[in-house]
C-alpha cells in the first residue's frame, strides 16, 4: 500500500511525458548527452499545412543522469532528519523510514533504524506503536549493541503508558527470542501479542502482520499466522476483514491442515456476524462434503438446517437432517434430526405422509418414550392433516403392540375403538373394547370400554 503514492506519481509523470513527447521530432544534441532543443511542427489554422514550412525551436525538458548513493546514503539522511524535534518533520520521515526498513531489513543499520522508528513514534505520542517497534527490535536484533538503550526506552514507556491488562503480556513478549530465526521469532511475537493484547494493540499489530507476510512469504507457518490475524480482526469487530483473511488463507494454502477450520471460521463469520446467509450455506455445504468425519463437518451439519430454514430452503433442511441421521445415528442430535425433519415436512412443505414415514423410522430406532411420542404424533397427523382413520388406527395398533406394558397401550386401543364406534362399525369397535377388558382390567379405560360395549349391545350408537 505504501507504494501507491509513488506509483501514482510515476503515472502522473508518465502521462506528462507522453503528452510532451508525442509531438517530438528528432532532436539535436549538444554532445553532452542532453538534448538542447527539439523541432516541433506547428500548423496554424489549416491542418493540411506543410509542417516542414513552420518549424521553430522549443526547449526540451532536460534529463540528467545521476547515481544514487544507495541505502547507506538514504539511511544517513533519514537518521539526520529523524533526529529533528519538529513533529511535522518526524511525521514526514516516519513512512520513509518504514519503507527503508521494509527494503533493507538485513542492513547493518536496520537495528538502529528500528530503534529510531520507536523513538519517533514515542515522540509523536504513539506509545503503543513505539512499544511494538521495540518488541520487534528485541525479536529481530537480539545481539545489537543498542539493546541496553532499547530496553531502557521500553521500560520507560511501559511504566508511563502501559496498562494493567496488557503489561504482563508485553513484558513476557520482550524476553529474549527463542531461536536465531527471525521469521520464527517474529511470528511467535505476533501470535502471542494478538492473543493476549489484541484489542489494545490492534493497529500496530495489523501493520506488523502485513510486514511479516511481505518479508517472509515462504514461512511454513503462514497459514497459522493468517488464522491468528483473522481472529485478531474478529476480536476488534472487523468481521469483513476477518472473512477476507479466512478466504484468502483457503486460497493460498489449499493443503493446510487448518483448511477445514478456516472454512468453518469463514462460514461462522458470514452467518453470525455479516448475516450473509446464502454464502454461509455454500461454505457449510462445502465443508460437509469435503471433510467428512471431521469435527468441522459435524459442526456444519448442525448449523446448516437452521440457516436453511431461515432462508426458506426447506428441502435443503430436510436433506441435511437425513445426512445427520445417516452419518451420526448414535449422537443425540440424530433423534432431534428426526423430529425436526418431520416438523419441516409437516409444517413447511405440507408433506404429511413423508412426515409420518420419518416418525415411523424414529420409532423403529428408539424403543422408549421417544418412539412412543413419535407414534402418537404420527396418529395425530393422520387424524388432523390426512383425515385418514385407517392410518390413525395403524399407529394405535403399533403403540399397543410395541408398548403393551405402558399405560398408553389401553389408551391407544380405546382411541382405535372410538374411531370405529363413531363410524358405527360395531364389530371392529367391540373388538378393541373387549381387548381392553381382557388385557387391562385394572386400567382407567376398562370402565369406559365396558360402557361402550353395553351401548353397542343395546344398539345405542
Amino acid at each position: 500500500m505504501r507504494e501507491i503514492p509513488k506509483l501514482a506519481a510515476a503515472v502522473g509523470l508518465s502521462a506528462f511525458c507522453c503528452a510532451a513527447f508525442c509531438q517530438l521530432a528528432p532532436a539535436a544534441s549538444d554532445g553532452s548527452g542532453v538534448a538542447a532543443v527539439i523541432a516541433v511542427g506547428t500548423a496554424s489554422g489549416d491542418a493540411a499545412a506543410s509542417p516542414a514550412g513552420d518549424l521553430r525551436p522549443v526547449p526540451m525538458i532536460p534529463v540528467w543522469g545521476g547515481q544514487s548513493g544507495g541505502p547507506g546514503a538514504e539511511w544517513s539522511f533519514l537518521k539526520e532528519a529523524g533526529s529533528s524535534t519538529d513533529e511535522d518533520t518526524l511525521r514526514l520521515v516516519l513512512p520513509e523510514l518504514d519503507d527503508w526498513l521494509d527494503h533493507y531489513p538485513s542492513s547493518p543499520a536496520a537495528p538502529e533504524a528500528q530503534l529510531l522508528k520507536a523513538r519517533i513514534h514515542e515522540e509523536l505520542g504513539c506509545h503503543r506503536f513505539a512499544l511494538v517497534d521495540l518488541l520487534k527490535y528485541f525479536q529481530l536484533y537480539p545481539g545489537d549493541s543498542g539493546g541496553t538503550e532499547a530496553r531502557k526506552l521500553f521500560e520507560e514507556i511501559l511504566a508511563r503508558k502501559g496498562d494493567k491488562r496488557t503489561r504482563a503480556a508485553l513484558e513476557d513478549a520482550s524476553s529474549a527470542p527463542a531461536t536465531a530465526a527471525p521469521d520464527f521469532n517474529l511470528a511467535g511475537l505476533l501470535k502471542k501479542l494478538s492473543e493476549r493484547a489484541g484489542e489494545a494493540y490492534y493497529k500496530p499489530l495489523l501493520r506488523e502482520y502485513r510486514y511479516f507476510f511481505d518479508r517472509f512469504p515462504d514461512y511454513p507457518g503462514n497459514d497459522v499466522l493468517r488464522m491468528s490475524l483473522a481472529s485478531l480482526d474478529e476480536l476488534n469487530g472487523r468481521f469483513l476483514a476477518a472473512s477476507l483473511v479466512y478466504e484468502e488463507m483457503t486460497k493460498l494454502y489449499p493443503s493446510s491442515p487448518l483448511m477445514a477450520a478456516a472454512k468453518l471460521a469463514l462460514a461462522d463469520t458470514l452467518s453470525y456476524k455479516l448475516k450473509e446467509y446464502d454464502r454461509a450455506i455454500e461454505v457449510y455445504e462445502d465443508i460437509a462434503a469435503s471433510f467428512p468425519g471431521t469435527g468441522e463437518a459435524w459442526a456444519s451439519y448442525q448449523r446448516l438446517p437452521e440457516l436453511a430454514k431461515k432462508m426458506k430452503k426447506y428441502d435443503l433442511a430436510v436433506r441435511t437432517y437425513e445426512r445427520i441421521i445417516a452419518l451420526y445415528p448414535q449422537k443425540p442430535e440424530a433423534y432431534k434430526a428426526y423430529l425436526s425433519e418431520a416438523r419441516v415436512l409437516r409444517d413447511e412443505l405440507d408433506k404429511y405422509r413423508e412426515a409420518v414415514d420419518v416418525l415411523a423410522r424414529l420409532a423403529d430406532n428408539y424403543k422408549d418414550g421417544r418412539g412412543l411420542d413419535a407414534l402418537e404424533l404420527a396418529a395425530k397427523i393422520y387424524r388432523k392433516d390426512l383425515k385418514d382413520p385407517d392410518g390413525e388406527v395403524k399407529m394405535y395398533d403399533r403403540i399397543a403392540s410395541d408398548y403393551s406394558a405402558s399405560p398408553e397401550a389401553p389408551r391407544a386401543l380405546y382411541q382405535a375403538g372410538e374411531l370405529f364406534y363413531e363410524q358405527r362399525n360395531a364389530e371392529k369397535a367391540n373388538w378393541y373394547f373387549h381387548k381392553i377388558m381382557d388385557l387391562y382390567p385394572g386400567s382407567g379405560e376398562f370402565r369406559k370400554a365396558a360402557g361402550r360395549v353395553a351401548r353397542i349391545a343395546a344398539g345405542k350408537f
